[in-house]
């Protein structure tokens, strides 16, 4: 899978995106993997991280906060249709980060081994804990 954007001079680059791994931690401290999109040039050789991680386990999906601060193009890849916005954004210093949800095909064939990682654990965090019981009339108890 290859992305292509217009850089600085206007000059077509070709860029292949990779998914890896952050290390992030719930509200409660305990670690988790954090999704991570980096992007390389066609040799192989690194050319930006295309999000950024505050080191917090994000709840939704498949998302992650999009590093806008360092990668102005970041709107070029976003309509190629590998993810969607949103509407929120976190913000430090005076950039706001916007958080993006990226597609499972494009996740997956970005980089399936830590795709899947991610998923499964994602999956297991949020099946972990049922933080409601229901009383025998069917009642939630909070």
């Amino acid at each position: 899978m290859k992305l292509e954007i217009k850089n600085y001079f206007g000059e077509t680059v070709e860029l292949v995106p990779k998914v890896a791994l952050y290390s992030v931690k719930d509200f409660m401290g305990k670690e988790l993997p954090g999704l991570a999109v980096l992007l390389e040039t066609t040799d192989g050789y690194p050319y930006a991280d295309l999000t950024v991680s505050f080191g917090e386990f994000i709840g939704l999906k498949n998302c992650a906060y999009v590093d806008t601060n360092n990668c102005d193009f970041a709107s070029q890849i976003l309509e190629q249709g590998v993810a969607r916005e949103t509407g929120f954004h976190k913000t430090s210093g005076v950039c706001p980060y916007p958080l993006w949800e990226f597609s499972e095909d494009f996740l997956r064939a970005a980089g399936e081994e830590a795709y899947q990682k991610y998923s499964d654990a994602y999956d297991a965090y949020m099946q972990e804990d049922d933080f409601s019981e229901e009383d025998e009339e069917g009642m939630v108890q909070c």
